[in-house]
């Protein structure tokens, strides 16, 4: 066995019980591991995705809470409208774990903790990869809580916040 596979199933080993935490708070439901891509499959989804780079995006910074804002949940609303395919969850853990695809992005709960995870990153891609949702938060040094929220692609780029 390489000592690259030897690394990447430590690192699953390693980070696999927190990632199905994270991922049942952002669905509202226990996720366990057969539910998961093998995180190949994960590593060939990225590598295709990185095609999305080349699209329309836009982004804007809110803060933290509006994420539980009727504002907010009506934008999610018109983003599933104008792409209603099934998400890809993606968090800096899925690349050693695996991906985890849900109906859709409303079967997303965007009611989290600011500290779901310690890089205060979160990504939803379409299966179809023509679309994604960044949700970048971070604290600044007086404290205050900020979520830059970036749409691309061929559908969701046009939806404003």
């Amino acid at each position: 066995m390489n000592s690259l596979l030897v690394q990447q199933r430590l690192r699953r080993s390693i980070s696999l019980q927190s990632y199905l935490r994270e991922l049942s708070v952002l669905i509202g439901r226990p996720v366990r591991a057969d539910e998961l891509s093998s995180p190949e499959q994960a590593g060939e989804i990225r590598v295709r995705a990185k095609a999305l780079t080349e699209d329309p995006a836009a982004s804007t910074e809110v803060p933290f809470s509006d994420r539980t804002t009727e504002r907010f949940r009506s934008f999610i609303q018109r983003l599933q409208a104008a792409n209603p395919s099934s998400i890809q969850v993606w968090t800096p853990k899925t690349i050693d774990c695996g991906v985890l695809e849900v109906p859709s992005l409303t079967a997303i709960r965007f009611d989290f903790d600011f500290s779901i995870n310690d890089d205060g990153i979160l990504s939803f891609v379409t299966s179809g990869l023509t679309d994604r949702l960044l949700l970048d938060f971070s604290a600044s040094l007086s404290g205050h809580q900020r979520m830059t929220i970036e749409v691309q692609g061929q559908s969701w780029s046009r939806v404003t916040y």
